[in-house]
């Protein structure tokens, strides 16, 4: 019986799916909605914790991760960050704060279930600047926007 081995990294990474994640990505940072209330600030925390998300696995893509590799972290915003630092990538502090932040209420489906009042817009302010130049050092070298 032969035994099937799962595969992680490839030769030639899929530049394509990752230009499309990251460009995905960027859309989300683009355009927040108005942040006048409690409940517009946890819609741009749940765009910023997608959009983190995609950042990290387009980087993941270009280091030779595959799609199904991806697919299998989930959403663990923890988890793609542990497996994106072991790969060489450095995640800013602000970063981790976001997870912090957003890890728990993303995995249990919380943006769409519940309503926090106590989003900190300074941090959501700090993640998005540090989020956008990640990204951009990410998609530059493959040619997404």
């Amino acid at each position: 019986m032969t035994q099937h081995r799962e595969v992680c990294h490839v030769a030639h990474p899929d530049l394509d799916l990752a230009r499309t994640l990251a460009d995905v990505a960027r859309g989300l940072l683009r355009d927040f909605p108005g942040q006048q209330d409690d409940r517009q600030l946890q819609t741009r925390y749940h765009r910023l914790a997608i959009a983190l998300e995609l950042t990290l696995k387009s980087y993941l893509i270009v280091r030779g991760h595959t799609d199904e590799a991806n697919r299998r972290i989930g959403h663990d915003l923890r988890r793609v960050a542990q497996v994106a630092t072991a790969e060489g990538l450095t995640v800013p502090s602000a970063l981790y704060d976001l997870i912090e932040d957003t890890h728990p209420f993303f995995m249990r489906g919380g943006f769409h279930r519940e309503y926090r009042t106590d989003w900190q817009r300074h941090r959501a302010d700090r993640a998005a600047t540090e989020l956008d130049a990640l990204l951009t050092g990410i998609a530059a070298p493959i040619g997404a926007r």
